[in-house]
C-alpha cells in the first residue's frame, strides 16, 4: 500500500526552492572562490621560489668570482646573510649533501626533521646534476613547497641551496576568510529564510483570500468578495475571481427570478385548464368542445413560454449568434416582406433602405425585426402604420416604429425584463422585448426606446458597425 506524500503548502515550497536556490549559490560562489585564490596563492609560492634561485644563483657566481671566498660554506653564510625570508619562507645551504647554514627568522625549517630528512635525501640525489627541482612534501607538521638547486663553484666544491614555503601557513588567512564567509553566509540564508517566508505569506495572501471566499460561498449566499489593495498580477487573478463571482451571482438571481416568473406564468394557464376541466359538463358536447378548445388554446401559450425561455437560455451561450458580412438592401427588404404578413390589418412602411455591408447575424436580427413588429401590431390600432428602416454610420441602426399607446417612462426599463410587459391587459408572456435585448447584446450592441404615451414608440437595434469592403467575385 502506497502512503500519501506530504502535503506541503505552496508557501513552503517557495520558500524551501528560495533556501535551496540560494544555498547552492552560496556554495559554489564559496568553492570557486577558495580555489581560485588557492590557486593564486600556489601560483605565488612558485613565482617566489623561481625568484629566489634565480638571484641565488647570480649572487652565488657573484660571490664565486670575487676571488674572496677560500671555502663554499663562507660563500653560502655571505649569500644566505643578505636575504630577509619572509614569515613562512626559509632558506638552507648544503655543502656537499650536509645541511651548513640556514637562515635566521622566517620558517624554522630545521625543526621538522621529516622536512629535512627528505630536503638531504633529495641534496644527494641531486649533487652534481645541472637541474633543480620544485616539489611538494606532507609532513606531519605542515604541508610544505620547496625549491632545491645543487651548486657547483670550481674548487670550492660542489653543494644545494634549498628554499621552502609553509603552504598551509600561507593559506591559514585564506581560510580564515573562508570561515567568515560561511559564518555570515549561515547568518544571511537564516535572514533569507525568514524574510521569504514572510514575503511569500504575503504574496499568496490573494489566493489564501481566494480560498477562504470559496469555503465561505454557499449555494444561497454568494455575497463573499476578496479585498484587492495592491496591483500585480495575483492581485488581477482576484480581481478575476471577484468578476466571475459577479458573474455567477448574477446568473443565479437571473435563474432564481426566471424560475419564479415563469412557475407563476405557468401556474396561470395550468389553473384555468384545471379550473375549466373541473366545472366541465362532460355530458354537455357543447361545453366539451369549448374547454376542448380553451385548453389547446392555453397549451399552445405554455408552447410559446417555454420556447421563449429556451431561447433566452440559448442567449447566453457565446455561440448564440454566428456574425458574418450581410446585404443591408436585401436583409431589409427581406424583413419588410415579412412583416406585412404579420398584419395585413395595419399600414406598413420602409421608411430607410440603404446599401451597406454589416457584419451581423441575419437569421438573429431578422427574428428581433419580426419580434419588434409583432409588438408594435400589438400595441397600435388597426390602420395604424408602423414603419421600418436601417441606416449605417459609426453604428448600425436598425428601427421599428409605430404610432401606438407608446409606453410610459416609468416602465421603459421594466419591459426589458423577463415578463416586463407594458399593459398587463394585453396577451402575451412579456418575454419578446428580452429576446430582442438578448440578440442585440449578443452582437455586442443595445436596444433604444424613444416612446411618448398615446403618440407611439421607437424601438432600435443598435450594434458596432465597421464600414466593410464588398464583396468581390
Amino acid at each position: 500500500m502506497r502512503l500519501p506524500k506530504p502535503r506541503w503548502s505552496v508557501r513552503t515550497r517557495i520558500v524551501a526552492t528560495v533556501f535551496l536556490l540560494t544555498t547552492m549559490t552560496l556554495t559554489v560562489v564559496g568553492i570557486a572562490f577558495f580555489t581560485v585564490q588557492r590557486n593564486q596563492i600556489e601560483d605565488r609560492i612558485n613565482n617566489q621560489l623561481q625568484i629566489a634561485l634565480e638571484e641565488f644563483a647570480t649572487e652565488a657566481v657573484e660571490a664565486y668570482e670575487s676571488d674572496n671566498f677560500n671555502n663554499l660554506s663562507d660563500l653560502l653564510q655571505d649569500v644566505l646573510s643578505h636575504r630577509v625570508p619572509e614569515e613562512s619562507e626559509g632558506m638552507v645551504g648544503y655543502v656537499g649533501s650536509r645541511p651548513a647554514w640556514t637562515q635566521p627568522g622566517g620558517l624554522d625549517m630545521i625543526a621538522d626533521d621529516e622536512l629535512m630528512d627528505t630536503l638531504d635525501a633529495r641534496a644527494e640525489a641531486l649533487e652534481g646534476s645541472q637541474e633543480g627541482e620544485v616539489r611538494t612534501v606532507a609532513t606531519a607538521t605542515s604541508t610544505y613547497r620547496y625549491a632545491l638547486m645543487p651548486i657547483t663553484l670550481g674548487d670550492l666544491g660542489s653543494g644545494a641551496y634549498a628554499v621552502a614555503y609553509d603552504f598551509d601557513a600561507e593559506l591559514s588567512q585564506l581560510v580564515d576568510t573562508f570561515q567568515i564567509y560561511l559564518i555570515a553566509a549561515v547568518i544571511c540564508l537564516a535572514i533569507l529564510l525568514g524574510a521569504s517566508w514572510l514575503i511569500a505569506g504575503e504574496l499568496l495572501r490573494p489566493i489564501r483570500e481566494l480560498r477562504e471566499t470559496a469555503e465561505q460561498i454557499r449555494e444561497t449566499d454568494l455575497d463573499a468578495r476578496i479585498e484587492v489593495d495592491t496591483n500585480d498580477d495575483l492581485a488581477d487573478m482576484a480581481r478575476t475571481f471577484n468578476t466571475m463571482l459577479d458573474r455567477i451571482q448574477a446568473s443565479f438571481d437571473s435563474q432564481m427570478r426566471l424560475l419564479d416568473d415563469a412557475g407563476h406564468e405557468l401556474r396561470t394557464p395550468i389553473t384555468i385548464v384545471r379550473g375549466h376541466l373541473e366545472l366541465m359538463d362532460a355530458d354537455d358536447p357543447e361545453d366539451v368542445s369549448s374547454v376542448r378548445d380553451l385548453s389547446i388554446h392555453e397549451l399552445d401559450r405554455m408552447h410559446r413560454l417555454a420556447d421563449d425561455l429556451v431561447m433566452l437560455a440559448k442567449a447566453e451561450r457565446p455561440d448564440f449568434v454566428h456574425t458574418h458580412p450581410v446585404d443591408a438592401g436585401p436583409f431589409i427588404d427581406h424583413v419588410y416582406e415579412l412583416v406585412q404578413q404579420i398584419s395585413p390589418e395595419h399600414t406598413w412602411q420602409l421608411e430607410s433602405r440603404i446599401e451597406s455591408i454589416i457584419e451581423m447575424d441575419d437569421q438573429r436580427m431578422t427574428q428581433a425585426m419580426v419580434q419588434l413588429a409583432a409588438n408594435a401590431v400589438k400595441f397600435s390600432p388597426k390602420g395604424s402604420m408602423i414603419g421600418i428602416g436601417i441606416s449605417v454610420g459609426r453604428e448600425a441602426r436598425l428601427w421599428v416604429h409605430d404610432r401606438g399607446i407608446g409606453v410610459s417612462s416609468e416602465r421603459q426599463t421594466k419591459i426589458f425584463e423577463r415578463f416586463g410587459r407594458a399593459d398587463t391587459t394585453v396577451e402575451g408572456a412579456g418575454l419578446g422585448l428580452p429576446i430582442v435585448a438578448a440578440i442585440a447584446q449578443s452582437h455586442g450592441g443595445r436596444i433604444d426606446l424613444e416612446s411618448t404615451p398615446g403618440k407611439g414608440s421607437t424601438f432600435t437595434i443598435v450594434i458596432p458597425h465597421e464600414e466593410t469592403p464588398w464583396p468581390t467575385s
